[in-house]
């Protein structure tokens, strides 16, 4: 045995470290790199982003305009901010509120029965309606609230 007693839990730990921030590093690019990419799918076409967003039957048409003018830039540089841990904590926040609030708006599409694509990459990819993005979002906010627990 390489190490013994104390030393061993010692190596043990600085090992779980080491993975346990290799971990924090790539939930960070995925969650961080996600966001930059859905906000990025959205800059170019805000029109379209708009009647995605008014398809919710959640906001007036007015809000929905604004929403998608900004929106796809908060996630951008949100998700930026994440993947390169520059105001990691304002950012996870932010993350994490918006996260919340799609899986709610999603939720609320799928019990009143509205037919919508979540529009959530724009038109990247083809449609995927309402509960796949509603489970893809609680991965998601598992994997923030593991992002999280650095914090406690």
């Amino acid at each position: 045995m390489l190490f013994r007693g104390q030393d061993a839990s010692l190596f043990r730990m600085g090992v779980a470290f080491r993975y346990g921030r290799a971990g924090r590093f790539l939930m960070r690019l995925v969650l961080g790199g996600l966001f930059v990419f859905a906000g990025t799918a959205k800059i170019y076409d805000p029109a379209t982003f708009a009647i995605e967003l008014e398809r919710y039957q959640l906001l007036p048409w007015k809000i929905c305009a604004a929403a998608a003018d900004y929106l796809p830039w908060v996630e951008f540089l949100t998700g930026l901010c994440l993947s390169l841990k520059s105001f990691e904590r304002g950012a996870l926040l932010l993350i994490t509120l918006l996260l919340s609030v799609f899986t709610l708006a999603l939720a609320s599409a799928l019990v009143r029965g509205l037919n919508i694509d979540c529009g959530c990459f724009g038109h990247t990819f083809a449609s995927t309606g309402t509960i796949l993005p509603i489970l893809r979002n609680l991965v998601l906010l598992l994997l923030a609230g593991i992002l999280w627990t650095k914090y406690r």
